[in-house]
């Protein structure tokens, strides 16, 4: 029974239906670039590293982060056109969770936001509020690699996903207007909103739909979700909670779920990221399979995407701007294991023993 909560929102789907959306989702999967973009936005529309300085109250800003009513930093976003700068007004806050507080972090990830009116023209159009990832602690160039490979597993999920965040490369300067913090300047990345991801797909976002289960989502998008995120060490998520995951619905009322923030994956390993006290892992690198009950036959179709994928997901790394060798060797033993296990079906079929039958 589908939780009281999503009666006001979904109409029953068939099993055939089900089964139909299940067998188009797996035939469409295609690389990222090979999908036109619905709206021609400007910001997610170039994949270059764009070059942004933003002056503000950045003093004020990385004071006041623990307070559950957050403030709004006015701000300029000043980056380089052709021959000339522009300057767009903007809106800063502090956003997240772990990374938004101050015994955590030392630089907060960031919502940029700015009128319709004004970021009409400029890299920001389409995007009133956009999200902004900066290094945990800026001046330490691990945690800038660590911002790297979080881009890297965003690249990684929109190579296996058609519905999924936008994500762009940027070098942030940032500038008190009162000269009270020193400049800094740190590698960065844009992240799409869910309600962008939702306008990109023409579907809905459902943001209070928690207690949500497996059955009440698209198969194909959690089984390849599901996998997804056992490739890439991630025991950090919830479907019923919300937890690094949103909810997209279709007009037939289907949902698709979205991954999200994966700076606590096994493999981007970050020194201060641990698993949750309910699991049974001790290490992030450790994985543990979080999703639901599949047999090795319904497992098949979305094993055999993922080896075609392979060589793909493989040399993403050494594509990835700045990214240091060790840290790209990092990233392709992880998931040279993974390739093992999936390659020896005792070893899958133990590893994902830890499956949950109605939801997690």
């Amino acid at each position: 029974m589908i939780p009281a909560l999503l009666h006001r929102f979904v109409r029953p789907v068939s099993a055939a239906t089900r089964r139909a959306l299940a067998l188009a989702f797996v035939v469409t999967m295609v690389s990222p670039a090979t999908v036109p973009s619905l709206h021609a936005q400007p910001l997610f529309k170039n994949d270059g590293v764009l070059k942004v300085t933003i002056t503000g109250n950045i003093r004020d800003l990385l004071r006041e982060r623990d307070s559950t009513k957050l403030e709004w930093y006015g701000a300029s976003f000043d980056y380089v056109s052709g021959d000339s700068t522009v300057s767009v007004p903007v809106e800063l806050r502090a956003r997240g969770h772990f990374r938004r507080q101050r015994n955590n972090c030392e630089f907060p990830p960031l919502f940029v936001r700015g009128a319709k009116e004004v970021i009409e023209g400029t890299e920001l159009q389409g995007n009133q509020r956009v999200k902004l990832v900066t290094p945990c602690r800026p001046s330490n160039d691990d945690y800038r690699q660590y911002i790297l490979m979080e881009y890297g597993l965003y690249a990684a999920y929109a190579m296996m996903h058609p519905i999924h965040p936008r994500t762009r490369l940027a070098e942030i300067t940032y500038v008190d207007s009162a000269a009270r913090v020193k400049p800094m300047t740190v590698t960065a990345f844009f992240l799409e909103t869910d309600n962008e991801t939702a306008k990109e797909h023409k579907l809905t976002l459902q943001e209070e739909l928690k207690g949500a289960r497996f059955r009440d989502m698209d198969p194909a998008t959690l089984q390849s979700l599901s996998l997804f995120e056992l490739m890439v060490g991630g025991a950090d998520w919830s479907l019923g909670g919300l937890h690094n995951i949103y909810l997209l619905q279709d007009s037939i009322g289907v949902f698709f779920p979205v991954a999200y923030d994966w700076d606590f994956a096994g493999l981007v390993n970050a020194r201060y990221a641990t698993p949750a006290p309910i699991l049974p892992i001790k290490k992030v690198t450790e994985r543990h399979y979080m999703g639901p009950c599949y047999t090795a036959e319904e497992w098949k179709p979305t094993l055999d995407l993922y080896r075609s994928k392979r060589e793909a997901l493989d040399g993403l790394w050494a594509t990835i701007p700045d990214l240091s060798p060790a840290k790209q060797k990092q990233a392709t033993d992880y998931l040279g294991s993974f390739w093992k296990m999936v390659d020896n079906p005792r070893d899958f079929e133990r590893m994902t023993k830890t499956c949950r039958p109605q939801g997690n």
